[in-house]
């Protein structure tokens, strides 16, 4: 199997980085400090590392597009919002809920502020993506690496659209929708079901 199965392609350049400064430090600097950079490429071969699902596609499902943990769902003006936490140890591939065109309403560069804070609301990094009735919005979060530039087009249930490492995803849906998941449950992109059409 080759490195770019096994390893998201956003991470090469990073843990190639890492590997560098380690043997770097052990040849120059110190092993306890060698020894930390070590660690922090070993951990981000983790964090980047590809998840390989089977994608039982539906069209009366509604799928996860990001792994997570629920941590509020909110009703509002006839809507349902469900935010999701994302952080390292999950798997950071987003993927396509439903078949649909997907528009890309929003897409800007920004800091990698606390999510959770009202000015890293409005400061960080952030895309918004319609998929017909659904809306998500992915709000970066401290650690989170440059979102690469996203284009509308028509995409089918369990594509891969991106990757996001860290932050707040923002799920918005119809008022309507029974959905089937709680505050406290861990998502699974592509695996999850959020509610049935």
């Amino acid at each position: 199997m080759t490195m770019s199965k096994l390893i998201l392609k956003e991470g090469h350049k990073v843990i190639a980085i890492l590997a560098i400064a380690t043997i770097f430090s052990y040849l120059f600097i110190c092993d306890t400090f060698a020894t930390i950079v070590l660690a922090a490429t070993l951990f981000s071969l983790y964090v980047f590392r590809t998840t390989n699902r089977h994608i039982f596609a539906n069209t009366d499902n509604v799928l996860a597009p990001t792994d997570g943990k629920v941590i509020a769902i909110d009703k509002f003006e006839n809507k349902q919002k469900i935010y999701c936490k994302v952080n390292l140890c999950d798997s950071h591939v987003v993927k396509a809920p439903i078949d649909a065109q997907m528009k890309i309403k929003k897409q800007k560069h920004g800091l990698n502020l606390s999510p959770s804070s009202c000015k890293g609301k409005l400061l960080n990094e952030q895309v918004v993506i319609k998929f017909d009735n659904i809306k998500l919005k992915l709000i970066s979060g401290l650690c989170n690496i440059s979102m690469e530039k996203l284009e509308s087009r028509d995409i089918i249930q369990g594509e891969n659209i991106c990757v996001f490492l860290d932050g707040i995803a923002e799920i918005t849906i119809k008022d309507n929708c029974d959905l089937l998941v709680n505050i406290g449950d861990k998502l699974t992109a592509g695996q999850t079901l959020l509610f049935k059409k």
